[in-house]
């Protein structure tokens, strides 16, 4: 089970890195908007326009996902209490022939009961788990706000437009 909500992890860290790429271009280069704007330049009339560029990545939230917690729940169908000494007389013929070393876990145990994850439950159904994984919104990483940072200061007027240019 802990394998799998690493794997999660994994998944959920692979998505955001693959989400990231989308924008940038096949060259690596910063996805962008261009947007019009009445010009702010020195000396420009009420007609002229600014043309301004700006990168898409600074302008979206940057939120990433790590799972919080997981909650498993399953029914399985109880099985007898053991209490320590009970199974002595059958530790070398332990299946899986580990001899001595269960004698000695089945001494070391206190009292335990066998579990049936497989057993059928009522109505013939079979027993069910369920996984429960919540996840959280966490603060974007050093380098994610640099980078943001660092795209968010190359945006800008490019070019101003005249009327009759």
């Amino acid at each position: 089970m802990a394998g799998a909500v690493v794997e999660a992890q994994a998944r959920i860290e692979q998505a955001q890195v693959a989400h990231l790429g989308e924008y940038f271009d096949d060259d690596n280069r910063p996805k962008s908007v261009v947007i019009r704007m009445p010009s702010m330049q020195p000396g420009a009339t009420e007609n002229d326009e600014d043309l301004y560029r700006v990168p898409l990545l600074p302008l979206v939230p940057s939120t990433s996902l790590r799972i919080r917690d997981v909650e498993i729940e399953f029914d399985a169908e109880l099985g007898a209490f053991f209490e320590p000494g009970d199974d002595d007389a059958d530790a070398g013929a332990s299946p899986g022939g580990f001899g001595d070393r269960w004698a000695f876990l089945s001494r070391l145990r206190r009292r335990s009961v066998a579990l049936d994850t497989h057993a059928r439950r009522g109505e013939g159904g079979a027993g069910k788990v369920q996984v429960k994984l919540r996840v959280e919104g966490t603060e974007p990483t050093d380098g994610l706000a640099r980078l943001t940072n660092q795209l968010a200061m190359t945006q800008g007027v490019f070019q101003t437009f005249r009327p009759g240019d």
